[in-house]
């Protein structure tokens, strides 16, 4: 191991520095396990003068303790965790969309949104490596498609995803204290636009089918709020331009600002 390595090391380069031979720390090694006794007598220096305390002497009074002002805890999730396939499947389509968004977020240029079929084969084999059951695959790499054309074929989308503004982070890892709780986040997009507003974008990859989708949305708004609101709040220690938040959904084409 690494850390056994280092240490040996030490041990042996500080026994040499006291002047043993190796026959010498040989010998007291052996004579350690029984085996042999070693005739080298330890080398006796100068005398070391004591000095003695005086009669009165008292130790010093220790100071009193530092006061550390602890962090709050973590903010803790309120809904417990659920596991199934549907909900692994989604999670893997998420992470796979949020992976070619910033794949695109870094490009120099964005391609257009009928060029993204010849990524298919390449998006089954990330969906593969993933751990996907094989009957999944198809319809998944179906779903990240149709969210990669959507954005790209969306004005919003596709000024998201430029390279042109200032200040620009995709995956962007903040830490800090919010609404009285330490918390370690990772914001999908963040740029200076042209005006000088700094945004703080989140991705959602929901789906709607049916009816009323103004009122899907206006529940997924209230929804992330508080998510969105501890975003702005990091964000704005780290410049001075106005912060605003804003949730993005590829699969929609819906952008909504978050107040």
């Amino acid at each position: 191991m690494p850390g056994r390595a280092v240490r040996a090391r030490e041990r042996s380069s500080s026994t040499g520095s006291h002047g043993a031979s190796g026959r010498e720390v040989a010998g007291v090694t052996r004579a350690m396990t029984g085996r042999w006794s070693t005739s080298a007598a330890p080398a006796v220096g100068h005398a070391v003068p004591l000095t003695r305390l005086g009669a009165g002497w008292e130790p010093p009074s220790v100071p009193e303790a530092v006061r550390v002002t602890q962090l709050p805890p973590p903010h803790l999730a309120s809904e417990p965790l659920e596991f199934s396939w549907v909900r692994e499947t989604q999670r893997d389509i998420g992470t796979l969309v949020h992976a070619w968004l910033l794949r695109l977020a870094e490009a120099r240029q964005l391609p257009a949104a009928s060029e993204l079929e010849k990524e298919r084969a390449l998006i089954l084999a990330q969906l593969e490596r993933l751990g996907m059951p094989p009957e999944e695959r198809p319809r998944a790499a179906g779903v990240i498609l149709a969210a990669l054309r959507q954005t790209l074929s969306d004005d919003r989308g596709r000024w998201i995803l430029s390279s042109a503004h200032r200040g620009a982070f995709s995956e962007w890892e903040l830490s800090g204290v919010t609404a009285g709780g330490l918390r370690n986040v990772r914001i999908d997009r963040s740029f200076i636009d042209e005006s000088g507003l700094r945004w703080v974008i989140d991705y959602k990859t929901s789906s709607h089918e049916g009816g009323d989708l103004e009122g899907f949305l206006a529940q997924e708004v209230e929804r992330y709020r508080p998510q969105l609101a501890g975003y702005v709040e990091l964000a704005q220690a780290l410049g001075e331009e106005p912060v605003r938040a804003a949730l993005y959904f590829p699969l929609l084409g819906a952008f909504r600002e978050v107040n």
